[in-house]
């Protein structure tokens, strides 16, 4: 759970991070009526947030697991191996999971924006969006759908070996600190 948290946490910082640096999906059409790359800039940042978020509570939730060791009917090295391998990566999945779930619910919410900004209209005093605007529009829609797609399978992927990872950094006792660049360690 406690990488769940983590990956949930992160995502949360960096989302408002980016929008606040320019990387969110901003205006799709430029003034000259083409379309921007801003579409694809905010689909990147999409993918990387997932991607950094689902790493670092896949990594801490295979890190903290305690190490299954003992089962009836597993009597090889190997077979103990693969199955710690197989628990650990699935508890990096169970991570995106609930990361996942947890971002889809905010994402809900905040689709819901829109609707609130036409009920506070209610006379309906918007303009006709001209037919090339609205297949940028269209096109934008498309590219940030794809990349919230790709950003959950390759979040989840990533997830699952970094669990891995910090898995086997646990087996291996491998000290964190030994992580860190030598600047920023701790002196003993």
């Amino acid at each position: 759970m406690g990488g769940a948290v983590v990956a949930v946490a992160i995502s949360m910082v960096l989302i408002p991070f980016g929008a606040a640096v320019g990387l969110s999906a901003g205006e799709p059409v430029m003034s000259s009526g083409t379309a921007s790359w801003n579409v694809v800039v905010a689909g990147l940042w999409i993918v990387w947030v997932a991607l950094t978020s689902a790493a670092a509570g896949g990594y801490i939730a295979g890190r903290m697991r305690t190490r299954w060791s003992d089962v009836p009917g597993y009597g090889t090295e190997s077979d103990v191996a693969h199955e710690v391998e197989f628990r650990d990566g699935a508890h990096g999945l169970v991570v995106w999971a609930v990361a996942s779930l947890a971002a889809g619910g905010t994402g809900i919410l905040l689709s819901a924006i829109p609707a609130i900004g036409a009920m506070a209209d209610p006379a309906g005093s918007t303009t006709e969006v001209p037919a090339a605007v609205q297949r940028i529009m269209a096109n934008a829609s498309i590219v940030l759908a794809f990349s919230a797609a790709a950003a959950a399978a390759i979040a989840a992927g990533a997830a699952w070996f970094a669990a891995k990872l910090g898995g086997e950094h646990r087996d291996q006792g491998i000290d964190v600190n030994s992580l860190v660049p030598f600047f920023r360690r701790r002196r003993i």
